[in-house]
């Protein structure tokens, strides 16, 4: 199997596991500990690795498109727990209730 072959079944497989932290993430279902494969970390330095090691630009686009995936669905989980942009749980300080 060529290294461009197996970056393109990584990316493939990265972004099966995308969609279904985006499902999980919908759901409305949060567990207080989160295995590894359900944490942004972990997916982005997988991601990272494959846009370091490529040189195939089209492969390289496809990961940073998934990279922004993968952060859009922590930014919005982050916003459904707290109902808050940006801030953590319990502490909103009066401030206004984000719309979405």
């Amino acid at each position: 199997m060529s290294a461009d072959q197996h970056a393109q079944e990584e990316l493939a497989h990265i972004g099966r596991m995308i969609a279904e932290l985006e499902r999980v993430a919908t759901s409305g279902r949060t567990a207080p500990m989160r295995p590894a494969v359900m944490r942004q970390e972990y997916w982005q330095r997988r991601i990272d690795a494959l846009i370091v090691a490529s040189t195939n630009e089209p492969l390289r686009r496809d990961a940073a498109a998934l990279r922004e995936r993968l952060a859009d669905v922590f930014a919005d989980a982050h916003e459904r727990d707290t109902g808050y942009v940006g801030e953590p749980a319990g502490e909103t300080g009066g401030r206004k209730r984000s719309e979405g």
